[in-house]
């Protein structure tokens, strides 16, 4: 009897201590989801603010890249323009000139007129003309006038012995690859003989065209009255 009277008021006291416990771990639950949904919201909210972020990002390094490549595209464009407007630009003879093989030194394509010289080796007239050319193309390559040896020797070789026996460190072309042409490929020019001279400016216009020893030695010495040269 004696026991029950002390077992039971430990029940009694256990259960209202064990009470409030229970009590408040059924509070805390709801507390505890509302907490975790808002926390979870924080980090979609985190997550949709970062993912516009890197949208953002890379939207600006595509627009980055599209203007890059529009730039270089307008640079070629531009350097594409220019390159043609300057060999639009060229004159008519020394973009002709640019075509054929030398078979002397290269041509001068910035000059204001040019002299054609035809001569070849097996020519006993074209050889007495050669030192009087020689004599002028010294003076007259410093004044913007450039002279064209057009060789009438069967090979190069032929040719190429005949300018420096002559002592012309000058251009030269081969007369067969010009009639080649059809004496089209090098404006101004034409087949006057040898030994001949055709005087022309830089666009091809024919200033004075003579044939024969004599009249080719007067346009040689007198080179600057013939190009308007001083």
């Amino acid at each position: 009897m004696i026991v029950r009277k002390f077992i039971f008021p430990l029940f009694l006291f256990a259960a209202l201590v064990a009470a409030p416990v229970s009590a408040q771990d059924e509070f805390s639950e709801p507390t505890t989801e509302a907490e975790e949904a808002e926390a979870a919201d924080e980090d979609d909210a985190e997550t949709r603010k970062s993912k516009k972020k890197k949208n953002k990002k890379k939207g600006s390094k595509k627009a980055k890249g599209k203007k890059a490549s529009r730039d270089n595209g307008e640079g070629a464009d531009t350097e594409a323009a220019e390159a043609e407007k300057e060999a639009g630009a060229q004159a008519a003879v020394p973009a002709a000139l640019a075509k054929f093989k030398q078979i002397g030194t290269k041509p001068n394509l910035k000059a204001e007129y040019y002299i054609y010289l035809y001569s070849a080796s097996w020519c006993r007239y074209c050889k007495e003309c050669m030192p009087v050319a020689a004599s002028s193309y010294r003076k007259m390559r410093n004044k913007k006038v450039e002279l064209i040896v057009i060789g009438g020797d069967k090979t190069e070789s032929e040719a190429k012995a005949y300018l420096k026996a002559s002592k012309m460190k000058c251009p030269g072309i081969m007369f067969n690859e010009l009639q080649a042409t059809k004496f089209s490929g090098l404006p101004g020019c034409g087949m006057p003989g040898f030994p001949a001279i055709s005087v022309v400016d830089k666009n091809g216009t024919l200033i004075s065209n003579v044939v024969g020893a004599a009249q080719v030695k007067d346009v040689l010495k007198n080179w600057k009255k013939h190009t308007g040269t001083r």
